[in-house]
C-alpha cells in the first residue's frame, strides 16, 4: 500500500516564500493498493491537491475515481469542480461522504454548482456521479476486492460475515474479506460530522489511519483508540502550536503537537505524519511543530507530510519518501 499527499494544507490553499517545502494544496491524499481494481483510483477529499492529482491521473490512463470525503468544509470539496472529473462522462466518479442535516455529498455539489456561484450546473453532470450518504460513520464500513468491485455495509453485518465464512457479497458474487481492502471509520472530533477513515490491507496486513480535522481531547476514548490500534502509518491533523490553540484556536476543530504525541503513544503507531498545516506557518514554524513532537515520541518516526511526499506503508522505518513517482 502507498500513499501519495497532493495537498497537506489547511483551511486555505497558500502559496507564500516561506511555504516552499511543505506546499500550500488543501487536503487530497491518493491510497494505492494492490486490493483496488486496475484503473481505479482512490481518494481522500478534494481540496486544491486534487487538481494536480487529476493531471497524474490522466497521464497514467486510469479509469475511474472513488472519492471518500472526511466532510464538507470548503478547503475539502474546493477542488473537484476545477478537475475534468465531474466533465468527462467516460469515468466513473463515485463519492462517499458524511449524511448530516440532510445534507451528503450530493446535496453538497448541487449547491456549489447552483448559478451565480458556479457556471456548470449539477444536472448537467449527474449521470455519471454515483454518491453515498454515510450517516452512522461508527458504524459503516466500506470493502473493496480486485475483482469483486466495492461494497459499503454495516461493521455488524462485516463481522458477521468474517465470523461466518470470511466472504462478503459484492455485485458480481461473494468474495473473500482477506482479499479485500477494508476501510472502517469514526467520527472525528470536529464542528459538523466529520469522518475519520482506516485502510486495512487485508492480504498484507498492512495499516493506514488518516484523521484530519481533529481537535485536542483530555483523553483517547476507546473507540477512537480502537480505530487507531495497529497502524503501521498514522496521518493526523497537527495544525496549531499548543500556544496559538490556547491563546486563540482552541474550538477551531484542530490538534497540537503534544495531543498528537500522546495519541500516538498511547496507541502504539509505527509512523506519525503530521499534516492539516496552519495557512500562515512557514516552512520553519512546521519543522518546529515536529520537533515538538518527536520530542515528546522519541521511539517513534515523525515527520511532516506535504505536497507530493509519498510514502510505503510497509515500511516500518524512514519516511521512503519520493516527490516525483506516481505509484
Amino acid at each position: 500500500m502507498f500513499v501519495k499527499f497532493y495537498g497537506t494544507r489547511g483551511s486555505v490553499a497558500v502559496s507564500t516564500r516561506t511555504a516552499q517545502h511543505y506546499g500550500g494544496n488543501t487536503t487530497c491524499v491518493r491510497v494505492h493498493s494492490a486490493c483496488l481494481p486496475e484503473g481505479k483510483w482512490l481518494i481522500v477529499d478534494a481540496g486544491t491537491g486534487i487538481v494536480p492529482l487529476s493531471w497524474d491521473f490522466a497521464a497514467a490512463n486510469a479509469e475511474s475515481v472513488v472519492i471518500l470525503m472526511t466532510h464538507f468544509h470548503h478547503d475539502h470539496t474546493q477542488g473537484l469542480l476545477l478537475t475534468h472529473f465531474p466533465y468527462i462522462k467516460t469515468i466513473p466518479v463515485t463519492l462517499l461522504g458524511p449524511y448530516d442535516h440532510g445534507v451528503g455529498p450530493r446535496e453538497v455539489y448541487e449547491l456549489l454548482m447552483q448559478p451565480p456561484f458556479f457556471p456548470v450546473h449539477f444536472q448537467e453532470i449527474a449521470s455519471h456521479l454515483l454518491c453515498y450518504n454515510i450517516e452512522f460513520a461508527n458504524k459503516t464500513a466500506f470493502l473493496i476486492h480486485p475483482r469483486g468491485g466495492m461494497q459499503l455495509l454495516s461493521v455488524e453485518a462485516l463481522d458477521r460475515s468474517t465470523q461466518q465464512n470470511g466472504q462478503v457479497a459484492f455485485e458480481n458474487g461473494a468474495w473473500p474479506i482477506d482479499e479485500c481492502l477494508v476501510i472502517r471509520m469514526y467520527r472525528s472530533n470536529h464542528p459538523e460530522q466529520t469522518i475519520s477513515y482506516r485502510f486495512e490491507e487485508r492480504p498484507t496486513g498492512r495499516v493506514f489511519v488518516f484523521v484530519t480535522d481533529h481537535e485536542n481531547e483530555d483523553s483517547v476514548p476507546a473507540r477512537f483508540r480502537e480505530h487507531l490500534q495497529g497502524a503501521d502509518l498514522l496521518v493526523m491533523d497537527c495544525q496549531y502550536t499548543r500556544e496559538k490553540y490556547d491563546r486563540f484556536t482552541a474550538g477551531y476543530g484542530h490538534a497540537t503537537p503534544d495531543y498528537v504525541a500522546q495519541v500516538a503513544r498511547e496507541v502504539g503507531v509505527k509512523r506519525l505524519g503530521l499534516t492539516h498545516h496552519d495557512p500562515p506557518a512557514s516552512d520553519a514554524q512546521i519543522d518546529a511543530i515536529v520537533h515538538t513532537a518527536q520530542r515528546l515520541l522519541s521511539d517513534v518516526e515523525v515527520f511532516a507530510c506535504y505536497d507530493y511526499l509519498q510514502l510505503d506503508v510497509e515500511k516500518t522505518s524512514g519516511c521512503s519518501a519520493t516527490t516525483d513517482e506516481t505509484v
